[in-house]
């Protein structure tokens, strides 16, 4: 069963990374895309002669700023679609993403209940997809200096790493195998067939 939850999550996330890529496209002109295209190459050459000396930190810091300024909408989209994704699509589907469907899983209560708690599902969502700190981040990147940004941003990417590395610990070192995210919401993952 692990394997088939991982399976699942990865599917899941690539299906929601392409609608994401796929919906941004569509709401930014070519020009925007050109220009973080632009953006890109810059990135990608100052990284390239980072050997030479001469790139400093501070430059480093300023286009990777610039970057996620310049695709702050797709990560507002690509949040929005995790929520709707994760969240109400799969509480809807009662406990069903596609990739949980495919892998013939799905999400089901803890002991006697027969539905799944709505709230407890959204918070098991927002849990699964580190929301917390991606949304800490883009608040960050919103209203925060380009300093501020970058020490929250380091501190939220360590906190989403230790996040993931507990749940799936959780799941996999459990004899009942449910990850943290399971045991605060109240759910398990069980076979459909």
């Amino acid at each position: 069963m692990k394997l088939k939850r991982i399976i699942a999550y990865i599917f899941d996330i690539f299906l929601v990374s392409i609608i994401s890529s796929l919906a941004f496209s569509l709401f930014t002109s070519s020009e925007k895309l050109n220009e973080y295209e632009d953006l890109y190459n810059e990135s990608a050459e100052v990284l390239f002669n980072v050997g030479s000396g001469e790139v400093s930190e501070d430059t480093l810091i300023d286009l990777t700023y610039r970057m996620q300024l310049a695709t702050k909408s797709s990560q507002i989209i690509n949040i929005g679609l995790l929520i709707i994704y994760f969240g109400v699509f799969g509480y809807l589907k009662k406990g069903q993403t596609l990739g949980k469907k495919i892998m013939k899983i799905k999400v089901a209560p803890v002991g006697n209940k027969k539905e799944l708690n709505p709230s407890l599902y959204m918070l098991r969502s927002v849990l699964v997809t580190n929301l917390i700190p991606k949304l800490i981040a883009l608040i960050a990147l919103l209203v925060c200096s380009k300093n501020t940004w970058y020490e929250i941003t380091n501190i939220t990417s360590n906190i989403s790493s230790l996040l993931l590395f507990i749940m799936v610990g959780f799941m996999i070192f459990r004899d009942d195998e449910r990850g943290l995210h399971d045991l605060i919401c109240q759910t398990k993952v069980i076979s459909t067939k």
